[in-house]
């Protein structure tokens, strides 16, 4: 990159480029889920609370799960567990039926 305006058009290209594949994405899948690290779309999902010293944490189980991360290079994948001190929001998405 030659300059700041160049990376910041780089960075914007890919923002816009994530939006656009999450918009697609969206289309297929049951769950918008939001943590305070990032977001993910999932057909399956499961919290579970647990109480542990100081607070209670959530364990977030998701299946078949698109990931809301610009620097990953695939971001489907077919479960993942997140562990979350803060809150979990979890949104059925509308669908066509």
């Amino acid at each position: 990159m030659d300059s700041i305006d160049e990376l910041d058009m780089y960075e914007a290209e890919k923002r816009l480029a994530l939006y656009n594949e999450y918009r697609e994405a969206a289309r297929i899948f049951t769950y918008y889920i939001e943590t305070e690290l990032r977001a993910y779309l999932a057909n399956d999902v499961t919290v579970e609370p647990h109480p542990a010293e100081g607070g209670i944490y959530f364990k977030v189980t998701l299946t078949d799960v698109w990931i809301y991360e610009a620097e990953r290079l695939n971001r489907f994948v077919p479960e993942t567990v997140i562990y979350s001190m803060g809150d979990v929001h979890v949104q059925r998405l509308k669908t066509d039926e």
